[in-house]
């Protein structure tokens, strides 16, 4: 048999280890990871092995040669651009005329090839996966599979309501030379994405082979500090070398002073000098001629080739790269990583999760707080289920908000036009103006919107053809929380991969620095509200509202948004009575009742929500709203399709038989149903959709126009649509254990019909569950419908009781 191993990964989330390093070669135990994997086929009988390249190939090239060095025989195939996992095999197309093993070369693992083969040939399959469980698969693909191993599907780096599985791929397949003819030559290609699934769908089959033997992927810097804590616990059994004493490696050369102290386990490379007073703590891999000074604490760290530590410094679970010179008393904490060439002075202080990039200088006294880069960093992930939100000034500061909008900007083109817009609050203006100078600054120009509400700032975009959009608004419930909307030009929200790239450049710091004379003039626009309201009234029946003279009553607590509301409804032929937001919904109605108004609208401080009272009492929100509305797209538009949420009630469907139309479900998102709803607008039909479900006050004056053109009332609407009962919990689950939940909770209803849209749908004999991992908490939503109050209630008792026995056994 022969290998592939995939060598051409930059390693970006290892950055500032990877900054001049391709990621294979990045030292484990003081040897680059992939002369472990070179070493582990060796062992197998593994012996002509093809490496593809991409990133700084001649690193790798000048370091293993033709590989007789290690007793293999390498073969180097080089790609000129991105190939992808499948791609860059097509091209050593001419290498694999037998059965081979493709492996990547910046993953960790002790994989049985053996047991693995034999599993592969007694299945006569043309592809195996090699397969393994981990705790949180959020950045690796899940594959599902079937009784007898063999696969049916993916689901590539899934949100938590994709993960059906713990199972993940680890990028380790046996394959036969038969799958070459599913590449295309030179065409970026990747296995999980393209091959396998065509394979699937040409009826071919496919297995996934579940290994339980060690398999890290070195992705970032705790996996890879976590791989030497791993060997040196020995859980994972490679090379290291000879021990000088119980679970202590030195290598030849070194000279440890008879007064340092040496706590196992730990492993000191060759021709290292230790002095004396110096302790080397226990979980500590120091590389080859590095020289630590007298009086010196290192503890839980890796050392790289050539470092110089000087008197009193100490080290805290941190990684110091090549020729790294840290002068008297500097102290380095937990997770920082001082890349190639630094030299930081003394007592410098280099705190918690700092990342220093190749060859800065640290002044002496100085206490790094931030990145060096061009500035700090803050969390690993920036984006929750709804776009950013914080505590301002503690969570979100100016600062934070600047780099945010360079990060932004870094994101489209030099030249590009951006909205950026907030409510009239002072928390939500403070961050705008802050966040505007970051898009200024790299080369983006701003339309800088005066007060608006969120469906304003979409219509914004388009009106002034931008190329995308943000709105910064406080939280409805929280008015020490600020809410940062991203828009992309059609104003829906910005797409998860968009929100990846946003994160990347914040986290790296790689913004995109104009020069002076490519920075934007900023243009204010003070009253866009006006044009808002007069597209509205033009695209409106307003002789019909005029005819009918309804009398509504409009409940915010927000003046702004009453001070847009009312006059607009009077001028088109509304009595409009105005009050502030009521929580008490008997007082709503006994206003309703004096005023003789025909129904109340709530709407919230952003414009987006629209909650309606009857008469009679009857609160229209939640899935009786989203009922409602669709009802008035049914009877508008006869045979259209409707787009509802996973969650939504099944009333709908029923409503929607009644007028020839369809409903499809979409993800449980705004996202996923505004993005279904803009890839087909072309009728009427999706724009009453659009505003019904993302604009209050557009959907408020359709709402008013269709019972106004059909002369029906609020509660005669009400009276077409069937009685909804819906039930909802919510249960802790620890993120490493949500994997296990959705896997367990697929395995055990195998039986029952499901839709995997997101989370898993279970259709029962008098009703529905859907079980759904929350994305931003550690928790999972229950959410059951039956066809009555007590039926809904013994579904999402009985699923909650369920899942809580899978976290509790697990």
């Amino acid at each position: 048999m022969k290998a592939i191993i995939m060598a051409g990964g930059e390693g970006s989330r290892l950055r500032p280890l990877t900054c001049d390093l391709p990621k294979p070669m990045v030292p484990i135990m003081n040897k680059p990871v992939l002369e472990h994997t070179i070493g582990l086929l060796k062992s197998y009988g593994i012996t002509d092995i093809g490496i593809t390249l991409l990133y700084h190939p001649q690193i790798i090239k000048d370091y293993f040669g033709s590989g007789h060095s290690c007793g293999v025989n390498i073969y180097y195939f080089l790609e000129e651009s991105p190939l992808g996992t499948a791609g860059g095999i097509k091209n050593a197309r001419e290498f694999l005329d037998e059965t081979f093993i493709v492996i990547s070369g910046d993953s960790l693992t002790d994989l049985n090839i053996e047991n693995a083969l034999e599993y592969h040939r007694s299945k006569k399959s043309i592809a195996t996966l090699i397969l393994t469980k981990v705790d949180v698969p959020l950045e690796y693909g899940v594959v599902l599979t079937d009784e007898d191993g063999s696969i049916k599907g993916f689901v590539e780096k899934p949100s938590w309501g994709e993960i059906f599985s713990d199972m993940v791929n680890t990028g380790i397949y046996i394959l036969e030379p038969e799958i070459l003819s599913y590449i295309e030559v030179g065409k970026n290609t990747d296995f999980s994405r393209d091959v396998f699934p065509a394979l699937l769908s040409s009826s071919k089959k496919i297995f996934g082979y579940v290994s339980n033997d060690y398999w890290c992927d070195i992705g970032d810097t705790r996996s890879y500090i976590n791989s030497h804590y791993d060997i040196l616990n020995k859980n994972l059994k490679i090379d290291i070398g000879e021990e000088l004493d119980e679970n202590i490696w030195v290598g030849p050369g070194t000279v440890i002073d008879k007064n340092a102290r040496i706590i196992p386990p730990c492993v000191i490379g060759s021709n290292c000098k230790i002095g004396s007073g110096t302790v080397i703590g226990s979980y500590t891999v120091i590389g080859n001629n590095t020289i630590v000074k007298n009086d010196v604490s290192v503890v839980r760290s890796i050392l790289w080739d050539n470092c110089y530590i000087e008197y009193g410094s100490e080290l805290r679970g941190a990684i110091l790269c090549n020729h790294v010179n840290l002068k008297n008393y500097v102290s380095v904490f937990e997770n920082s990583v001082i890349g190639e060439g630094c030299k930081i002075n003394e007592r410098a202080i280099i705190k918690p999760n700092i990342r220093l990039w190749p060859e800065k200088i640290v002044e002496p006294l100085a206490i790094v707080d931030r990145n060096m880069i061009w500035g700090s960093r803050h969390n690993s992930k920036i984006f929750g289920e709804n776009g950013i939100s914080g505590i301002i000034n503690v969570d979100i500061s100016p600062e934070y908000a600047t780099r945010l909008g360079a990060a932004y900007g870094s994101h489209l083109k030099t030249g590009s036009k951006v909205v950026v817009s907030s409510t009239n609050s002072n928390s939500a203006r403070m961050f705008k103006h802050a966040f505007i100078s970051g898009i200024l600054s790299v080369g983006v120009e701003v339309f800088n919107m005066s007060s608006l509400l969120t469906p304003i700032s979409r219509y914004a975009i388009g009106f002034l053809k931008a190329d995308g959009g943000i709105h910064i608004k406080t939280d409805m419930d929280n008015p020490n929380v600020v809410r940062v909307d991203f828009m992309d030009s059609r104003g829906t929200s910005i797409s998860r991969s968009s929100e990846r790239k946003i994160e990347n450049s914040f986290f790296r710091e790689d913004f995109k620095r104009c020069s002076s004379q490519q920075i934007s003039r900023l243009n204010n626009i003070t009253d866009f509200s006006s044009y808002y309201v007069r597209n509205l009234i033009q695209n409106t029946n307003v002789n019909a509202i005029k005819q009918h003279n309804p009398k509504v009553c409009i409940f915010s607590r927000s003046e702004f948004v009453r001070s847009i509301v009312g006059p607009m409804l009077t001028n088109m032929g509304c009595q409009v009575i105005s009050h502030q937001n009521c929580v008490d919904i008997s007082l709503v109605t006994s206003v309703l009742v004096e005023t003789d108004c025909e129904f109340g609208a709530i709407i919230d401080s952003n414009g987006e929500n629209l909650t309606l009272i009857s008469r009679e009492g009857i609160i229209v929100k939640d899935d009786l709203f989203q009922a409602f509305i669709s009802l008035i797209v049914f009877k508008r538009s006869p045979g259209t399709t409707f787009y509802v949420p996973i969650t939504s009630s099944e009333v709908i469907e029923r409503l929607a038989l009644r007028y020839r139309c369809v409903v499809k479900r979409t993800k449980n998102c705004l996202q996923a149903v505004m993005d279904e709803i803009l890839n087909r607008r072309n009728n009427s039909a999706d724009f009453d959709q659009l505003v019904l479900n993302f604009d209050a006050i557009a959907g408020l004056v359709k709402i008013i126009e269709y019972m106004c053109v059909s002369g029906i009332t609020l509660n005669q609407l009400l009276l077409e649509i069937p009685k909804i009962y819906i039930d909802r919990k919510s249960i802790y689950c620890p993120w490493e254990l949500k994997g296990t939940v959705m896997r367990r909770i697929i395995n055990d209803n195998k039986d029952k019909k499901a839709e995997l849209i997101d989370g898993i749908k279970l259709y029962l004999e008098d009703g529905w569950v859907l079980i759904i991992p929350d994305a931003d908490t550690p928790a999972f939503k229950i959410i059951s419908e039956g066809s009555s109050a007590v039926t809904a209630k013994e579904h999402c008792v009985r699923f909650h009781n369920i899942v809580e026995r899978i976290i509790t056994n697990s």
